[in-house]
């Protein structure tokens, strides 16, 4: 009986850790959050397939404006880059919707880097009285990766 005791305890504890690596591990690689919006300034389109929508950086030849569409990544565990595509991703997505075939890219801001400061600092009183202290602050700043575009349509995509 007493060795039943301790067989059961140390079944449950290999469960509670099992547990809690399975729990860190699923937040640690937990999905990306993305969001996009769009403001429709031409005429919309019948929706598309996303893999068909083209980035541009600089403007095709001749196309139609169909809206202003940005898209943001964040995740606190995952390189820049992987947060750059699922914006662009996103972005595509947003397009896609309104029927636009390509995206103009207006703007790309990656996340900010946290920044720590430290500061310093004391004062005196008349009385001869003399205070001292410091303080540490950790700014975590935009932690989501923003791109902005403007959807646009046009015949002159070679395939």
């Amino acid at each position: 009986m007493y060795s039943e005791f301790y067989m059961d305890v140390e079944f449950a504890m290999k469960n509670i850790t099992l547990s809690l690596v399975l729990s860190v591990f699923t937040i640690l690689t937990a999905c990306t959050i993305t969001d996009g919006n769009s403001i429709v300034i031409g005429e919309a389109r019948s929706p598309i397939d996303p893999s068909a929508v083209r980035i541009y950086r600089t403007p095709p030849e001749s196309y139609e404006e169909i809206a202003m569409i940005s898209a943001s990544a964040g995740h606190d565990f995952k390189k820049n880059s992987s947060l750059v595509n699922s914006a662009i991703q996103r972005l595509k997505e947003e397009a896609a919707k309104l029927g636009a075939n390509g995206v103009l890219l207006s703007g790309v801001r990656e996340r900010d880097k946290p920044v720590v400061t430290t500061s310093y600092g004391s004062a005196s009183g008349g009385n001869g009285s003399y205070v001292t202290g410091n303080t540490t602050s950790v700014s975590r700043g935009d932690s989501n990766t923003r791109i902005q575009g403007l959807a646009i349509f046009t015949a002159s995509i070679k395939k």
